[in-house]
C-alpha cells in the first residue's frame, strides 16, 4: 500500500512537453535553404539536417512544398567565427562559431504564419582537436536542433 502512495505521488510531479501542432497539420516541406553569407555550403547543410531532425521527430512527414500542410523557409543571414580564447602567447586556441538564421514557417491549410522569427546557434571549438568543418557541423545542427524545437515543443 506504501508503494502505491509513492507511485502516486510520483505521476503528480514532473512536467510535461505537448505538442503545439494542430491535428490538421500532418506534413511538412523544406525547401533548400537560402544562404545570404559568403561561407559556401552552409544551405545545402542546414536543409539536409532539419530533414533529418523532422525525420526523427517522426510527427511530420516530409513532402514536397505542394503537398506540405507546413512549409519551413530557413534564410541564413549570419555566419561568423572568432577567437574565443587565446594562451599566453596570444595564439588562438578556441574558435567560436555563430550562425544566424531567418525562419518562416506557414501554415498552408489556414494560409496563415505558423511560426516566424530570428533563431541563433553557436558552438566552441578546438582547432587542435577538430577542423574548421566539423565545428561547422556542429553549430549546423545545433541550429536546426533549435529550429525543430520551436515549430515542434512548447513546455
Amino acid at each position: 500500500m506504501r508503494w502505491l502512495w509513492i507511485l502516486l505521488f510520483l505521476s503528480c510531479c514532473g512536467y510535461s512537453i505537448r505538442s503545439p501542432i494542430p491535428p490538421y497539420l500532418r506534413s511538412i516541406a523544406i525547401p533548400i535553404a537560402e544562404n545570404r553569407t559568403v561561407r559556401p555550403g552552409l544551405s545545402e547543410l542546414l536543409t539536409e539536417t532539419l530533414i533529418q531532425d523532422f525525420k526523427r521527430d517522426g510527427r511530420l512527414k516530409i513532402t514536397k512544398p505542394e503537398e506540405a500542410t507546413l512549409v519551413l523557409y530557413t534564410t541564413i543571414t549570419n555566419f561568423e567565427k572568432s577567437p574565443q580564447e587565446y594562451d599566453a602567447s596570444q595564439n588562438v586556441y578556441l574558435w567560436k562559431i555563430t550562425i544566424e538564421a531567418q525562419i518562416d514557417c506557414e501554415d498552408r491549410v489556414k494560409e496563415s504564419t505558423y511560426w516566424k522569427g530570428p533563431i541563433s546557434a553557436w558552438i566552441s571549438y578546438d582547432p587542435s582537436k577538430e577542423s574548421e568543418d566539423e565545428g561547422i557541423k556542429k553549430a549546423i545542427e545545433k541550429l536546426s536542433e533549435e529550429i525543430t524545437r520551436k515549430i515542434l515543443t512548447s513546455w
